[in-house]
């Protein structure tokens, strides 16, 4: 009885305090363990696990560079149809490009084009704009569907 038995999936000590062969196999199958649980989140709340994964999480979103965290949404062409009016697409220290939906500048149709867009920026701005470039977008059968504007600041 002075050495230990072994059977499939189990680990025992020896009397003289050393463990057989199957213990590498018991550190790999609680290492999963701990993995799954991890990835599925079933660990109790309030348990100190459940407390390490929030620590990892808020770390992963305080720690990373901010730059990482700046991706914008892409404005599709039909969303102009969609969202009327003016959507401010990027801006840096000296300029500011904007998409405008081109049923609010037709709404203005007795103007020429450049007023028309002065005009919308105006209202939105609440300052006069100082416009650089105006290029129509349009779809595939060349209707256009809005115009991006290049203001500077």
């Amino acid at each position: 009885m002075a050495n230990g038995t072994q059977t499939p999936g189990q680990t025992f000590v020896r009397a003289d305090g050393r463990v057989r062969a199957g213990s590498l196999e018991s550190v790999w199958g609680k290492i999963k363990l701990v993995l799954v649980r991890s990835v599925f989140w079933s660990y109790e709340r309030g348990s100190w696990q459940y407390d390490i994964i929030c620590v990892v999480i808020l770390a992963f979103i305080f720690l990373l560079p901010h730059s990482w965290f700046r991706d914008r949404p892409t404005l599709e062409l039909t969303n102009l149809r969609h969202n009327q009016g003016v959507i401010e697409i990027t801006h840096t220290k000296t300029e500011r490009i904007y998409q405008i939906d081109s049923r609010l500048v037709e709404s203005l149709q007795p103007a020429a084009l450049e007023d028309a867009i002065r005009q919308v920026l105006e209202r939105r701005l609440r300052k006069a704009p100082n416009v650089k470039t105006i290029e129509p977008i349009r779809d595939r059968n060349n209707v256009v569907l809005g115009y991006t504007v290049v203001v500077s600041q």
